[in-house]
């Protein structure tokens, strides 16, 4: 009888187990699947920098700020806000207005639609 207990708690370990690891999966799977739909959805892209241009009330604005309406608008990571950003330049909806040479790496994107 104390064995027959022991398999049942071990058979019950096990399933439980399993069911966490199958959440954990489908979360991953989930979190690419979204990420891959930001990067292919060019309109949403495009609403997302109109809006980002419309709150900084400016012509001109930082990568900085660029990414840091990426991350805010879809919540992504900075990695992804600057494939994003990649995506937005090869679509032709920003483009670099100027780079400041004195502080490397500093970009200024201006909107093009």
């Amino acid at each position: 009888m104390h064995n027959y207990n022991q398999n049942i708690a071990m058979n019950n370990t096990l399933i439980i187990a399993i069911i966490i690891l199958a959440i954990g999966a489908l979360f991953v799977a989930y979190k690419y699947r979204h990420r891959m739909l930001l990067h292919e959805d060019v309109d949403q892209l495009k609403r997302v920098i109109k809006l980002i241009f419309q709150e900084a009330e400016k012509p001109v604005i930082s990568q900085n700020r660029l990414i840091k309406g990426l991350k805010h608008h879809l919540g992504v990571n900075e990695k992804m806000a600057l494939k994003l950003i990649g995506k937005a330049r090869h679509e032709d909806l920003i483009e670099v207005e100027s780079t400041d040479l004195k502080k490397l790496g500093k970009l200024t994107y201006k909107m093009t639609i």
